[in-house]
């Protein structure tokens, strides 16, 4: 490992502790000399009822597999070791090469902003022999043909929730709120406005309250880290399995585009893409649904309902539903919004793409087109730079696609200037063909049950 990362990396994670109350899981963790603890509370829901109603194992398993990849955000320490003594009864080898899997995956960009080239992940190590085995069972009550939608709040959830109302498809909505993001209660209110627009069957809620992402912990004691990276979607696929089992909910869904599939760059030292995305991504939609399936619930399916377009067409199908644009947020630095980071940026270029521009001035209040801090930003989004910003935007040429359009209709800014002289200018781009790419549905490449795409294709 070089210098850098030598100075950034620990000896060993472990799980130390684990419990299941009655509402929430309590896990433990040990970094060197170092303790944090993440909480995951079922706002609506009984952990005991659900080991009564089919086992203690299956609870625990469930519970180990929400410990295991929890803990994987500690190994932005570089760790040499990752314990799971404490869990490992309730681990098999499958669920340790899904951690890889998961890990490779998710922590290429990781590796990327520490130029660490010859780190791929802790050993995992735990007691000879202690290893067991897994057997799915059935969610019962999943003959309900009802699907589980999450909703962060963001564009995509509102458009993926409206979709299964207008298509009559049962959904309940599950919430999800992350302390690193602010108070619960100020998340959840936010994210039940987008809710609100829509008819779900039920309203589910689950709380992440974790000090290893919340305190000022790297910048303190490692300062020359990146920071933090965690398998956020992954794990979160797990913590919504006790709502599914409680509820007989066969289906899970989320709102990921085919935009996620595509990395920020091919890092050249180790020939590989890096994708901040790739955790939402159809690969790890695609090993999560089999691991799932094959060793945990038989039944079980995920899919993101929106994996078959882009993000260019999600936004110009969110304008059948304008009433939506003053209850998104996606901002992860301060909700809503803080108009100063990518994902506001990108978002403010979409919606002023397809909307009238006077609704979204009436959300934002200021043009971010001409703000000075935005401008490498924007530079980024349209391949001006040596990568795309590390956040969950769209490809290249879909903001360029946006910032066109922006053009056209008479929208001005120091960063359409940028993109007028120094895009727009080469004759070589042929748009139209950029346009039919990005407009397109790819009815081939998803998850999506036939029954379902049945229903929703037309909205698609």
């Amino acid at each position: 490992m070089n210098n850098r990362s030598r100075t950034t990396c620990v000896k060993a994670v472990k799980i130390q502790h684990l419990a299941i109350h009655s509402h929430h899981l309590e896990i433990g963790y040990q970094v060197d000399r170092f303790s944090f603890s993440t909480k995951v509370y079922y706002h609506d829901i009984s952990l005991e009822n659900l080991a009564t109603q089919y086992s203690p194992e299956i609870i625990e398993r469930i519970a180990a597999y929400i410990a295991l990849f929890e803990g994987m955000k500690l190994c932005s320490l570089f760790p040499e070791t990752y314990d799971v003594s404490l869990i490992a009864k309730n681990l098999s080898q499958p669920a340790l090469d899904l951690f890889a899997q998961i890990y490779q995956g998710v922590f290429a960009q990781h590796w990327y902003e520490n130029d660490v080239v010859d780190y791929r992940g802790p050993e995992v190590i735990y007691p000879e022999g202690i290893l067991g085995s897994s057997q799915a069972v059935e969610i019962q009550r999943s003959d309900r043909p009802t699907v589980l939608a999450a909703c962060g709040g963001g564009k995509d959830s509102a458009l993926a929730l409206k979709m299964l109302e207008v298509a009559e498809i049962p959904f309940a909505a599950m919430q999800y709120s992350h302390s690193v993001y602010g108070k619960a209660d100020f998340q959840h209110d936010l994210i039940s406005k987008v809710v609100q627009k829509t008819n779900p069957v039920e309203q589910h809620k689950i709380s992440i309250y974790d000090d290893f992402m919340d305190f000022p912990f790297f910048e303190l004691y490692f300062p020359d880290n990146s920071g933090i990276t965690a398998p956020e979607t992954p794990v979160s696929i797990f913590e919504a399995l006790p709502i599914m089992l409680s509820q007989g909910y066969p289906y899970l869904s989320l709102a990921h585009e085919k935009s996620a599939n595509t990395g920020n760059l091919v890092w050249e030292k180790l020939g590989q893409e890096v994708n901040h995305q790739w955790g939402k991504g159809y690969a790890a939609e695609q090993a999560l649904n089999q691991f799932i399936q094959t060793h945990l619930l038989t039944n079980f399916t995920y899919f993101s309902v929106l994996q078959p377009i882009y993000d260019f067409r999600i936004f110009r199908n969110l304008t059948n539903y304008p009433e939506f644009l003053p209850q998104i947020h996606s901002c992860n630095i301060q909700k809503p919004w803080c108009k100063q980071c990518p994902k506001c940026a990108y978002v403010w270029l979409g919606l002023m793409s397809v909307f009238d521009p006077n609704l979204v001035n009436s959300v934002f209040g200021s043009n971010l087109f001409d703000d000075p801090v935005l401008l490498p930003t924007f530079r980024e989004m349209i391949g001006l730079a040596e990568h795309t910003p590390f956040e969950c935007i769209g490809e290249i040429d879909e903001s360029r696609l946006a910032m066109k359009a922006c053009l056209e209709k008479g929208l001005s800014g120091t960063a359409l200037t940028m993109f007028e002289q120094e895009v727009l200018s080469d004759r070589t781009i042929d748009w139209q063909q950029l346009e039919q790419k990005y407009n397109h549905v790819y009815c081939d490449e998803h998850s999506i049950p036939d029954w379902i795409f049945d229903k929703i294709k037309t909205q698609l």
